[in-house]
């Protein structure tokens, strides 16, 4: 996918201007890792962030990506000067916000960019995420542009328009979408634990790849806000099939902070085989992370959960459905 605009000289002036006029703004990021900046259009489930306002994230790949934002000025910045001998992700970026759904209700939603790159060139692909499907109206995302270098100046990879059409426009999302994604609700008529199963493909020929639980004790506790930092809970990913990408798992790992845990490094080296089970959990505040039948203390267990939850797809789903009971429960 291709989301670059062509821009007018005129209008390249106007961007370096701002470029350079709020450099001195900028927080320069360099080196494999994750950093988290402020949203100002909110965070999908504040009570369970525990990182307050911080959650849009950029993630940098490898030693060679560097990225400066300014928040000022609502730019971001990549530049990678190595040559890929094949298309190789170098970053991305999450940006966190909200919209009102098909009922009026407001639910959060984010829009994901992936940056790659291929001997010299640049080229990015989008996608929104949310927890419920339909039409989505009055978005609000932090309007920052994301560009990388190019040989007349810079390159813009993503426009605060294209961001929020990414959400708003399912006929769009729909045709950027890789794979035509399903969830299926196993919690029934009943109202407990939020559990989902994700398959890929449509109706009969929809393939399931992954269940994901969230499982407190009581059930909900009624209290999303305190459940992660001092309740028992466990948050359970099983692979329903072998055929996951390993470099898909690899970087789920590193963007939340599981890559360099020594009980995951055969899930890093091979992937996912079917019905393998990864859980990060605690017990009375106590965090764990289990693989198979293999077990660890894990003091970052709540900051993983509340990322995953945050951050991604399965995870704005179960959140949705983990904050419906928490409502109820009050």
């Amino acid at each position: 996918m291709n989301l670059h605009r062509s821009y007018t000289t005129l209008q390249w002036a106007a961007l370096s201007a701002l470029a350079l006029s709020g450099s001195a703004r900028a927080t320069d990021l360099e080196g494999r890792g994750v950093h988290y900046f402020a949203s100002t259009s909110g965070c999908p489930f504040p009570e369970v962030n525990m990182r307050a306002e911080m959650c849009n994230r950029i993630g940098l790949d490898d030693q060679d990506t560097t990225a400066a934002i300014d928040t000022n000025s609502h730019q971001i910045h990549f530049n990678n000067a190595r040559s890929y001998d094949k298309k190789t992700i170098v970053g991305d970026v999450l940006l966190q916000g909200s919209a009102l759904d098909g009922t009026g209700r407001r639910v959060p939603v984010s829009v994901h960019l992936i940056l790659s790159k291929s001997g010299d060139g640049w080229s990015v692909s989008g996608h929104a995420h949310a927890p419920v499907k339909g039409a989505f109206s009055a978005v609000r995302i932090d309007p920052y542009l994301v560009d990388v270098p190019a040989a007349s100046g810079r390159r813009v990879l993503m426009s605060f328009e294209q961001a929020t059409k990414l959400v708003s426009d399912p006929a769009l999302a729909a045709r950027l979408s890789s794979h035509l994604v399903q969830v299926r609700d196993n919690r029934g008529a009943n109202t407990g634990d939020p559990d989902i199963t994700i398959s890929l493909g449509a109706g009969k020929v929809a393939k399931p790849v992954m269940r994901a639980r969230l499982h407190s004790d009581p059930p909900s506790a009624g209290n999303a806000g305190s459940l992660l930092a001092h309740g028992t809970w466990s948050f359970e990913l099983e692979a329903l099939t072998g055929k996951i990408p390993d470099h898909v798992v690899q970087r789920e790992l590193f963007l939340y902070g599981l890559s360099d845990q020594p009980l995951l490094k055969p899930l890093m080296k091979r992937g996912f085989a079917a019905h393998d089970k990864l859980t990060i959990g605690a017990v009375h505040g106590q965090g764990y992370l289990r693989y198979g039948d293999q077990r660890q203390a894990f003091a970052g267990a709540g900051d993983a959960a509340a990322a995953f939850l945050q951050q991604s797809f399965i995870g704005l789903v179960l959140g949705n459905q983990l904050a419906a009971g928490d409502a109820l429960a009050r």
